[in-house]
Parts: C-alpha cells; structure tokens; sequence
C-alpha cells in the first residue's frame, strides 16, 4: 500500500470509486417523457453490446423505463454540467419543466420508440432485457445497445479529449452547511449549489419519501407485523400490480 489509509464510512464507498463520467439515461412511456444522471453506468460486454445502469424505484425514469422497455445513454459536455446537476437534484414528479429549466430539451431517438437529449454529444440507444433486484436501494437495468452516436470529438479510438471535456462527477458535500455536488473534467474542479436553491422542490420530494415510509408503518401497525415484513408484503403486492405493465 501507498502511505497510510484511514477508514472511511462504508456508505461513502462509492465516492472511492469517482470520479466517473455521468450519462443522462432518458426514456418516455407513452406521451410521458423524463430523464435522469445516473453515474452508475457502464459497459458489461462487447457481444452482444451489453450495458447496464442502476436507477432507484423513486426514480420517475425507472417507471418509464420498465414500462415502455426502452431507454437512451446521453453524455454532454462538461459546459453543461450545471444543467445535469439540476436534472439529477430536481424530480420531474415535483417539477414538470424540469428539463426546460436546465436549458435541455427531449428529441425523438432514431432507432428505437423513445428519446433522446437533444443537447448530447453522444446517444447510446437501449432496448431494456433484463431488470435485477439486488436486493438494495437500487436496482440493475441492462440494456442491449441497439444504435449508438457520437459527436467528430470521437474517433476509432475513443473521445479526442483535446477537444471534448467529459462531465465527471466527484461527489457532493455533507450537511451541516449547503450540498454542493462536485463536477470536475480533464481541467478545473466547479461546484454548483444543490438543485440550484430549490429547496422546496427537494423538501418536496424527501416528504414524499417520509410518506410513503409512514405508509409502510401504518400497514405494518394495522396487521399488526413486523415493518420489515409489512415492506416485504407491499413489495411483493406492488410487483404483482405493476407487473404488466413492465417491460423486460
């Protein structure tokens, strides 16, 4: 080992993991569109062209994506990772025009029935085959790799980074004090404050959460059950009832 290492809170031990670039995933069902960053992103096989995000059920995207079954990989340039915070920190359930306030705009994609960033540098288009439960906050999506773009920043042999400057995100900061998440790319470090000083979009959106885990204690008191196993049983009962709804 190099030096001395000190421990770390287990929870932050995605943070060792960053920096890393931050895809927009973008899906629509229906007539209803929304998209989301979603750092944990990545390639997991040349053949077939396989890839595989990870989104959290509260997510607006994640009901999109499983319903309509397709899904597009949006990477902008890092000019724009002001307009990418706030389409991560901000719910499209709480804002509608969230989108059009980050200055970004949805376009059809090209080879499969959903959309694409208009602003992006790089598409990649998914047809969703595989959805897994890992048993945690967030569930894995794999997605097949139907088509994909790129701006003439890329070449055979990757982006021309010269030119082209990737978002990578590096964190955010903890409370006490304001949330700021991080951005850096192949030059300066920037920080932008979180969800631009909306905080009654995100006050908003934390009591929603704390609702609806009221919800699972309430059920757990009227059966009288464990809340664990009252989350098992409305888990189970809300897969059943959206089942049919999802795709892959």
């Amino acid at each position: 080992m190099s030096g001395v290492l000190r421990e770390v809170e287990a929870e932050l031990f995605h943070y060792l993991l960053y920096p890393a670039t931050v895809p927009i995933i973008a899906a629509k069902a229906g007539e209803e569109a929304g998209a989301m960053p979603a750092v944990w992103t990545t390639s997991i096989s040349m053949s077939p062209p396989l890839l595989i995000t990870a989104i959290a059920p509260e997510r607006r995207t994640y009901r999109l994506v499983r319903e309509s079954g397709y899904f597009t990989v949006n990477l902008l340039d890092f000019s724009r990772a002001d307009a990418l915070a706030f389409v991560g920190d901000v719910s499209g359930r709480v804002v509608r025009d969230k989108l059009e306030r980050a200055g970004l705009t949805l376009v059809p994609a090209w080879k499969i029935p959903s959309v694409a960033v208009g602003e992006a540098v790089a598409v990649i288009e998914c047809e969703l085959k595989q959805v897994v439960d890992v048993g945690g906050d967030h569930d894995i999506f794999v997605g097949r790799v139907v088509a994909a773009y790129a701006s003439e920043d890329f070449t055979e042999g990757g982006w021309r980074l010269e030119k082209y400057k990737p978002i990578l995100y590096v964190g955010r900061s903890r409370r006490p004090g304001p949330v700021k998440r991080r951005f850096a790319t192949v030059g300066p470090l920037v920080e932008f404050e979180y969800a631009r000083g909306m905080t009654d979009a995100v006050e908003k959106r934390r009591h929603m959460q704390s609702a609806a885990e009221e919800a699972v204690a309430e059920f757990a008191k009227r059966l009288d059950l464990d809340v664990g196993d009252a989350a098992y049983l409305l888990l189970d009962a809300l897969k059943n009832l959206l089942s049919k709804k999802w795709k892959g």
